[in-house]
């Protein structure tokens, strides 16, 4: 974290395989038992328990504001960048 803010540089932890408790410690993703506060945090897997297939993205509001477009009136819309899990339907429905 602090080589990032040094120099200025996004940090990404990638939970898709540890979070939401399977990186064995007392919290929901490894990067809280680093105490680590990433610009972009992956998540997917146990995000549904393994019933369905879905994945998300989570940032910082610089990051978002940084990479989200937005309408003509300055409603800032999500970010779409097509992962292979976005959107699923069911899976959001579950």
């Amino acid at each position: 974290r602090e080589l990032c803010d040094e120099y200025n540089l996004l940090l990404i932890c990638d939970e898709i395989a540890t979070g939401f408790g399977r990186s064995g410690g007392n919290s929901l993703f490894a990067c809280q038992e680093a105490s680590i506060t990433p610009d972009i945090l992956c998540i997917g897997k146990a995000l549904t328990g393994g019933y369905m297939t879905l994945g998300a993205v989570l940032a910082t509001s610089r990051v978002a504001e940084g990479v989200s477009s937005s309408t003509s009136d300055g409603v800032a819309l999500p970010l779409m960048h097509g992962p292979t899990f976005m959107g699923n339907p069911l899976a959001c429905a579950v």
